[in-house]
């Protein structure tokens, strides 16, 4: 019996729990060599797995390498941002989502606030939603 994509996404949320990130990798290599990289929930747990294990070069890479990214992948990669304190980072990603039309919801949001309290002033953070909320 083959592990299939629910197997994956279940053995990654558990190296994302434990912080386990060599076996993380392994998982990952695993998937490649499977073919189930390209899932978009797989993708989004490992890009998860990469940020709770403080490897957000990994997880930023995986992000770039998904074929689509919906909102939940946004969130984990942005959430991941906020984790690290990496405000400036977060911002950046934050307006690069909008300008590829995809609608924010309230956990971006809190995800954007979490990381610029750390380094960006909330005053940024505030123009940037702010301008974001006119365009709609």
């Amino acid at each position: 019996m083959s592990p299939d994509t629910f197997t994956f996404v279940q053995v990654i949320k558990a190296c994302a729990e434990l912080g386990a990130l060599e076996d993380g990798r392994f998982v990952h290599e695993q998937l490649i060599q499977s073919g189930f990289e390209s899932d978009v929930f797989v993708g989004s747990s490992l890009v998860d797995m990469y940020a709770k294990c403080g490897s957000m070069e990994d997880a930023w890479r995986v992000f770039n390498k998904m074929p689509s990214q919906d909102l939940v992948t946004w969130n984990v990669i942005l959430g991941g941002f906020a984790m690290h304190g990496h405000g400036k980072e977060a911002l950046k990603h934050f307006e690069q989502m909008c300008e590829e039309g995809v609608q924010p919801d309230d956990i971006i949001f809190i995800c954007l606030l979490s990381a610029c309290s750390m380094q960006v002033s909330w005053m940024k953070a505030f123009a940037v939603m702010l301008q974001w909320s006119q365009t709609l």
